[in-house]
């Protein structure tokens, strides 16, 4: 059975994962839509590593209708998190050729955060988290530049919840890391990928840092106080976490960010939200953990405040900086040395 990835959402990830696939001669499917899917198509993806600007003639779709699925295909959806409930209703039941529909295929989901996993399990049988480390930079349409060099960036995967309850997806995600790792991505298969999931969301939690105004002491001081919070609420809810310099088995400096002399400065995906208007993902990174506070009783007010001051942000269209990080730490109530 001939094994394609059906890659869905062209962002950062998921043009580093095509163009990666593509480049091995691994057969790969992108997936976008709107502005991206239409510059993709005409011109194809733009690519640049290492001072190199590539145009890769991807193979590119642009919806579910316009996918003819083929049993040996697996999905890989590289969405923005606030996506990903309405991006599987879309795919599970689309028919794959021979008989079944999508929901009998293997999906890997490649998101900050703790939800996608779980939705997927609503749909698929055989689920693969991913814990994505990339330094991209995705503001305009088509266009992606990957600020690590050599290798495109890291990806861990594993069986979801885990290799011990899904044996099978266990094996395919081994096999899924031998492909990324020919596709030049750093990556190794574990068996206990929700400690992995935990650990990306204490860190992802301070992705909204970026988008406030303020000096580096001040930034600091709330990247603190966010990752103080993600932790202690996802302890209460009994999630371990990963420790990356103890358990990644491969050599991390191959996916340094601009070795080539350059000064490379990478946004996170938050700010690139913003920056391109196209909403915000605050909801479930900061939003997942004063969810999980609330649920144990632990409180997340700097997170709350986080998320009540970018969700009014995002909903009128707000820039980055339009904020400042002294106007959060005031609304969750945090004193401050000023």
């Amino acid at each position: 059975m001939s094994r394609r990835y059906v890659v869905i959402g062209a962002g950062g990830v998921g043009a580093g994962l095509a163009a990666g696939f593509a480049e091995a001669g691994i057969p790969v499917l992108l997936v976008s839509r709107g502005r991206t899917f239409e510059a993709i198509r005409e011109r194809g993806l733009v690519y640049r590593q290492a001072g190199v600007t590539r145009t890769l003639g991807v193979n590119v779709a642009g919806a579910p209708e316009q996918v003819a699925l083929r049993p040996g295909d697996i999905l890989v959806v590289a969405t923005k998190s606030q996506d990903v409930p309405a991006t599987l209703a879309a795919w599970a039941w689309r028919p794959v050729q021979g008989g079944g529909v999508a929901a009998d295929l293997p999906i890997v989901l490649t998101h900050n955060g703790l939800v996608a996993e779980r939705v997927a399990l609503r749909y698929f049988s055989t689920v693969i988290g991913a814990v994505a480390l990339v330094a991209a930079r995705h503001v305009v349409s088509g266009e992606v530049e990957i600020l690590n060099q050599p290798k495109i960036g890291q990806l861990i995967v594993g069986a979801y919840p885990s290799a011990a309850l899904a044996p099978h997806a266990a094996v395919l995600a081994h096999e899924i890391a031998q492909d990324l790792s020919r596709a030049n991505w750093l990556s190794q298969a574990v068996d206990e990928i929700q400690r992995w999931l935990a650990w990306k969301a204490v860190v992802s939690a301070s992705f909204s840092v970026s988008v406030f105004d303020g000096t580096p002491q001040e930034q600091q001081t709330l990247r603190e106080h966010l990752q103080a919070e993600a932790r202690q609420a996802l302890t209460a809810a009994g999630y371990g976490f990963a420790d990356p310099a103890k358990e990644t088995t491969y050599d991390t400096s191959l996916a340094r960010i601009g070795q080539d002399g350059t000064t490379a400065v990478h946004r996170p995906s938050t700010w690139q939200s913003f920056e391109r208007g196209a909403g915000s993902e605050v909801d479930y990174l900061n939003g997942e953990i004063v969810l999980l506070a609330r649920l144990h009783g632990t409180g997340a007010p700097v997170n709350a405040a986080v998320q009540r001051v970018l969700g009014a942000s995002a909903s009128l269209g707000e820039r980055p900086g339009a904020h400042t990080v002294a106007e959060v730490l005031a609304l969750a109530g945090v004193q401050t040395g000023a």
